[in-house]
């Protein structure tokens, strides 16, 4: 299990949807995400809102505010208030470890100094510690739900798993 991690609403919401938003905790100590990212998550349909909710109140997910209000008015642009406040509260707390699917979000983090992964990432690495045991079904689901993503990145994560 890694540290703590900064997770915007998009690898919320499909994890959720997934029904697999417990790999958060069974990957990390402690999952924190920023207020932005939080309202957006909660607007979803009501199973998603429910979930996260849960997680909330149990303590699995902390809210937090960032603080550097000019650092993100800064950088909002390409990216959306989540993203950038994702990747400014990584910085004020001191965490390096983003959970970000958009691509030019997470290249924009990676030149922060950030360690990223994505909700793939998240399934890859629940795969890798027996968590899951099928990733394709996974796979397939995180498509139908309209998770976007190169067709040769998910044969590639296919093919890293097939006997």
């Amino acid at each position: 299990m890694s540290d703590k991690v900064i997770c915007n609403a998009s690898p919320l919401i499909f994890l959720s949807q997934l029904g697999r938003l417990h790999l958060l905790n069974d990957l990390f100590r402690e999952t924190l995400v920023p207020s932005s990212a939080w309202d957006e998550s909660v607007r979803k349909p009501d199973d998603v809102s429910k979930t996260l909710n849960k997680m909330k109140s149990s303590g699995n997910i902390s809210v937090f505010t960032v603080k550097n209000k000019t650092a993100v008015s800064a950088m909002i642009g390409r990216l959306h208030i989540g993203e950038v406040e994702v990747i400014v509260g990584a910085g004020e707390l001191g965490i390096p470890n983003v959970i970000l699917d958009d691509g030019y979000a997470r290249n924009k983090a990676k030149q922060m100094g950030l360690r990223v992964t994505g909700t793939l990432g998240i399934l890859i690495a629940a795969k890798q510690k027996s968590i899951i045991s099928d990733i394709d079904i996974e796979i397939d689901k995180l498509l139908n739900y309209g998770f976007r993503i190169d067709e040769s990145v998910i044969e590639q994560v296919r093919s890293m798993f097939r006997n």
